[in-house]
């Protein structure tokens, strides 16, 4: 399996059959699952596990931990598979991990492609709108779709980075 990434307060490191019921927890509440599209509510064992199966092989989708946690838990999950995808526990939103997260990924990302990178957050969620701005992505445009959560239309601002624009923040 392939190295962690590490920064300075993270490490993203492949999804382990340990990490299962801390991720349904994580990812279960409706707090969070509300803001991803494709998350159903509840999030089941089964749906964690599932998960990890899918994407065992994919170097771009990472559990977040904290460096500083001997334990390993995991507080959140950051990838790259068509798009830049992330999300955290509630107890670890406003403390910086997703930016922190999300640019060791994206940095991983563009070592090894020249492709513009996409991803796009809910209409209303401004926290995901602060990560993906200072990470340097521009608006596109808007697009309907559903929250699985929720089971309700919603609004997805399309976001796009180049190569160009991110080494251009360096």
């Amino acid at each position: 399996m392939s190295e962690c990434i590490q920064t300075d307060r993270l490490v993203l490191r492949p999804f382990r059959d340990a990490d299962v019921s801390r991720v349904a927890e994580l990812i279960g509440t409706l707090a969070v699952s509300r803001w991803l599209t494709r998350v159903p509510h509840p999030y089941s064992h089964d749906d964690a596990r599932g998960f990890f199966a899918r994407n065992a092989q994919d170097d771009l989708v990472r559990a977040v931990t904290r460096a500083d946690d001997a334990a390993d838990e995991v507080i959140g999950c950051c990838s790259i598979q068509t798009e830049l995808g992330y999300w955290l526990g509630q107890p670890f939103w406003g403390l910086g991990y997703a930016s922190e997260a999300a640019k060791a990924l994206v940095d991983r990302y563009f070592s090894r492609c020249q492709a513009d990178l996409q991803s796009g957050y809910m209409l209303g969620n401004a926290a995901s709108a602060r990560v993906l701005s200072k990470l340097g992505f521009a608006p596109t445009r808007i697009d309907p779709a559903e929250c699985q959560a929720t089971r309700t239309p919603v609004n997805l601002q399309k976001v796009t980075l180049s190569r160009e624009t991110w080494e251009a923040r360096a």
